[in-house]
């Protein structure tokens, strides 16, 4: 029988079988009682978490870790490291191998990731080089990354957008045809993300739907991020 084991003492109350989506639950981690886990197919969890823009617009953040038939463990990073999804992760019965920052503005907390997981080749934008310089990238695109072989191909693939402001780095994971970005689409509302800290807020209701693809404003916002029109 599978159970789960506490990495801090006193961390976790329950040593029974959980499903993932139990585990923010189970966590005494403060920043898990706001935390979705979501097992979308049995090789691809999400993790998400609320975000605001300037601390005004919600938008909402999200991570994705997808399995590889090796075991190894591919993550999109764009949230905390907490105690749940450490324990997710662990669930996923694989080597945590390779950290991708989405693009120039999510690299708030691949630190957290690379000193989890030392073994684990970080791969990030050129921007990360002056504004990461103590993380030992296995490669910048931007900065000769994009001529590189990592070990995740041909499963997953990446693409970065380079006239987006953000130097937007897009993964593709081709066995379910997912798509991983950061800025280069806009979901939103953020409903999932919101979930469990007291819903969405009122503001992106309301203006939430014109910033989703096909919204009013989407194109104009995705426009206006693009250094490179032609």
């Amino acid at each position: 029988m599978s159970s789960i084991a506490p990495s801090v003492a006193g961390e976790y109350t329950s040593f029974a079988p959980v499903e993932l989506s139990q585990l923010t639950s189970l966590s005494k981690d403060a920043r898990d009682k706001t935390l979705v886990i979501r097992k979308v197919t049995e090789d691809i969890v999400t993790f998400s978490v609320p975000f605001s823009r300037a601390g005004l617009f919600a938008i909402g953040g999200r991570s994705t870790a997808i399995r590889l038939p090796s075991s190894d463990i591919f993550i999109y990073v764009s949230h905390p490291h907490t105690s749940a999804t450490q324990e997710a992760l662990k669930k996923l019965r694989g080597e945590v191998k390779y950290l991708v920052t989405p693009d120039g503005e999510h690299g708030m907390y691949i630190a957290d990731y690379v000193k989890a997981y030392p073994a684990a080749k970080p791969i990030g934008v050129l921007r990360h080089k002056t504004q990461k310089p103590n993380i030992p990238w296995a490669g910048l695109f931007g900065d000769g990354g994009e001529n590189q072989k990592y070990g995740f191909e041909p499963d997953i693939t990446l693409h970065q957008c380079s006239s987006h402001a953000n130097h937007e780095l897009m993964a593709i994971h081709h066995p379910s045809g997912t798509l991983l970005e950061a800025d280069m689409l806009f979901n939103l509302p953020p409903k999932e993300q919101y979930s469990r800290a007291g819903g969405t807020p009122f503001g992106s209701r309301l203006f939430g739907g014109a910033m989703s693809p096909g919204g009013k404003v989407h194109s104009t916002m995705v426009s206006g991020v693009m250094k490179d029109k032609a």
